[in-house]
């Protein structure tokens, strides 16, 4: 009884803290953002029922019969990762989604000082499904109902050169269910790092994506599972250099980002994808099998 009452006060507590309370549907708008959030049924069966007649009639490209030349407009200049059930062309990144985790495998982009020196849009912050995926293998808003942030894998402060460049980057698509001390904190200041290298280095070339090795039990709504780990791959295309990382999920410092430091090997080996494949045959062996010394 205890723990009923403790839940029914938090969810008290959230609905309050979005400003006004519960419709006969069992959701509200956000007064910041005008968005509709589902908190308990009917609602959630509604928006099931919404999705389940939403049907996506664009064109999605699958990677078998792509020249490397013709990736997403040269997102990709080292070839495409070998996983993808789809793969996703933005402005500024490009994804490979993965429909069984309901989530992207991977996510690649670039990080360049002409991004940092351009217009530098102000966040857009409109979160949305991506309906270019099929409803079997897409995220929908009401999917983060739970205790989990929307977690950038492309950063949105990273690609902000123009509004559709960094609205593309608030597509579920490009989101993962993060921890708050996770996304906040480490994550958030990997971010930082990646645009201070690039400032300091010139153009670095991006791969990151969730990690699913030991699947925590829980899925969000039962539908959408919690990576165990999350990986980024910088590579230096002048300097011919690589720095990655593979982090656990779990509340965790800036500061301790060095002890994360691992090979692109490594990731190849959890995830199961290759990287790099464009690369010489010499280059890609030298460095996807070291550990790099922090930048």
């Amino acid at each position: 009884m205890k723990l009923i009452l403790l839940l029914a006060s938090l969810l008290s507590l959230e609905a309050l803290g979005h400003g006004g309370g519960l419709d006969a549907n069992g959701g509200h708008y956000n007064r910041s953002t005008a968005e509709y959030h589902c908190h308990q049924e009917p609602c959630f069966s509604n928006q099931q029922n919404q999705i389940d007649e939403t049907e996506s009639d664009a064109p999605l490209l699958h990677l078998e019969g792509i020249s490397d030349g013709a990736i997403c407009n040269g997102i990709l200049p080292f070839g495409a990762p070998n996983k993808a059930d789809y793969l996703l062309c933005r402005s500024a990144y490009s994804a490979g989604m993965d429909c069984s985790n309901r989530s992207a495998a991977w996510v690649a982009y670039t990080v360049s000082p002409d991004i940092s020196d351009s217009a530098n849009v102000e966040r857009s912050n409109n979160f949305r499904s991506d309906t270019e995926l099929p409803k079997e293998c897409r995220k929908e808003l009401f999917d983060f109902s739970g205790s989990y942030d929307r977690g950038h894998l492309a950063s949105s402060e990273t690609l902000d050169g123009n509004y559709t460049m960094n609205s593309e980057t608030f597509l579920l698509s490009n989101m993962s269910p993060q921890l708050s001390g996770f996304n906040r904190a480490i994550w958030k200041g990997l971010e930082n790092r990646e645009r201070k290298w690039a400032n300091e280095r010139g153009k670095l070339h991006v791969i990151t994506g969730p990690v699913f090795v030991a699947k925590l039990a829980k899925k969000m709504m039962g539908r959408v599972p919690v990576p165990s780990h999350f990986y980024k791959i910088l590579f230096d295309p002048t300097k011919r250099q690589s720095l990655s990382f593979l982090i656990p999920h779990r509340a965790l410092k800036t500061a301790s980002l060095g002890k994360f430091r691992t090979s692109i090997d490594q990731i190849e080996k959890v995830t199961g994808i290759d990287f790099f494949a464009g690369l010489e045959d010499k280059v890609e062996h030298r460095i996807e099998s070291q550990v790099s010394t922090m930048w």
